[in-house]
């Protein structure tokens, strides 16, 4: 049976020391945005701006395979403390964030050593062990819906490298191997276990 497309963009499904996925996210902050919508399953980076009044770091989507990744979206906060919101509006449901939302919070996965699944355009399996970039999506607005809340970014099998060969350092995303499904096979839409390659605590910006 042919695989289904159903990109979520990347999705933690364990770690890579054998431990289980805690399901703990950190907060961070993102300021306004005219050019990108923010989902679940979203890689974001550490913005330049700092961070907003309270010390909360700001962080930006990771649109380019250039980009160090901190960690990934897995929670989006609805309503933050301070003025009284009685008498707003509040859409619990809405587990995203549109274009220029103003100055929203997430709660992001920072742990290295997560494994997410997350869906390629294609992959082979002579690919696994290979250092691979992604699709990305900057604004989302076309394909988020109340029953489709999550990412569309997926793994670019056009971009593969073998690790050690010069570029694979710079790819986002290391391939541990296929999801092991009944509904999930070698090709088109595959869905693929993958840890980050690069990470802002743990490989500084600017090096090798």
């Amino acid at each position: 049976m042919a695989n289904v497309s159903r990109p979520r963009g990347l999705s933690p499904v364990g770690t890579l020391t054998g431990a289980a996925y805690n399901e703990q996210g950190s907060l961070y902050a993102i300021a306004s945005d005219a050019s990108n919508t923010y989902a679940i399953g979203d890689v974001v980076s550490l913005a330049t701006t700092g961070s907003d009044a309270s010390g909360i770091a700001y962080v930006t989507k990771m649109t380019a395979d250039s980009g160090m990744p901190l960690g990934v979206i897995v929670g989006v906060r609805p309503a933050d403390p301070g003025v009284s919101l009685q008498g707003t509006n509040i859409d619990l449901s809405k587990l995203y964030l549109s274009l220029s939302s103003g100055t929203r919070y997430v709660y992001v996965i920072t742990d290295p050593n997560v494994v997410y699944e997350v869906q390629a355009d294609t992959y082979a399996l002579a690919d696994v062990g290979k250092n691979v970039g992604m699709n990305y999506t900057a604004d989302q607005t076309s394909t988020l819906s109340q029953s489709a809340p999550q990412s569309s970014t997926t793994a670019k099998a056009s971009t593969v490298i073998a690790l050690g060969t010069t570029g694979s350092l710079a790819l986002p995303l290391t391939v541990l191997g296929f999801a092991q499904r009944q509904d999930n096979a070698a090709g088109a839409y595959a869905k693929i276990l993958v840890a980050l390659n690069k990470q802002a605590y743990k490989q500084a910006v600017g090096t090798a």
